[in-house]
């Protein structure tokens, strides 16, 4: 059975408080990548603080999907150490969990258990990753990000529900649903629901640790949203 680990992203290293500068479409279509992967890469570089130029830069010089880069990001931002030195280790045949291991990085910093970082494999090193930024982003719980990929979603077809989700506060499951009767073709669910390829929601950081989200794009998802338990 899929061993599913949870990515703690500390409070340090998440920058909450983003406003959406770059337009997903233009991103993708500037870069080339699938708008999948575009947005992606806007998660990662606004949940981690870094620049979003050097993900798509990394992502073309590697040739690595945005979504099997994610360790190598986290562990630079974790140990302060140069990108390049990872991907070459990486290149080389290390593991994300043996480079981090070796550079010392603590395994709570990666998952809730504090598995020893080096007996996990690469696979389940992005999976944490991405449970910490798109349950932190979209403020769902891992679980149901975990439950989208137990369905068989790829991470980019994941992002895709919780956006639309988020933007129409409909259930994943239903926006899954209705995802599944249009040919699996997201642009159609967006067409049909209203909302724009772009839209985001945007965190801002709160007193109470609730905190407030707020969504960036044209069409539905604009304004304040309610949480989801």
């Amino acid at each position: 059975m899929k061993r599913w680990v949870v990515f703690l992203l500390a409070a340090s290293l998440l920058h909450v408080a983003w406003a959406q500068e770059f337009s997903i479409t233009a991103i993708a279509h500037k870069s080339g990548l699938s708008w999948e992967e575009a947005a992606a890469a806007v998660l990662l570089a606004r949940a981690l603080g870094v620049d979003i130029t050097m993900v798509i830069s990394t992502r073309k010089e590697t040739a690595m999907p945005v979504f099997v880069l994610a360790p190598a990001f986290v562990i630079g931002k974790v140990g302060k150490k140069d990108l390049r030195e990872i991907l070459k280790a990486h290149s080389k045949g290390h593991g994300w969990g043996v480079i981090a291991h070796q550079l010392g990085i603590h395994p709570g910093a990666f998952n809730q258990q504090r598995v020893a970082l080096s007996k996990l494999s690469d696979e389940e090193l992005e999976a944490s990753v991405w449970l910490g930024v798109l349950s932190q982003v979209f403020r769902v719980p891992s679980e149901q990000v975990i439950t989208l990929r137990k369905q068989g979603l790829p991470w980019g077809d994941v992002i895709a529900a919780l956006q639309v989700s988020s933007a129409t506060q409909q259930a994943p499951e239903k926006v899954v649903a209705l995802w599944r009767q249009s040919d699996k073709d997201w642009a159609k669910v967006r067409a049909k629901l209203s909302v724009s390829p772009d839209w985001l929601p945007v965190l801002q950081k709160s007193d109470d640790a609730e905190g407030e989200t707020k969504g960036h794009g044209k069409g539905k998802g604009k304004g304040r949203e309610k949480g989801r338990d």
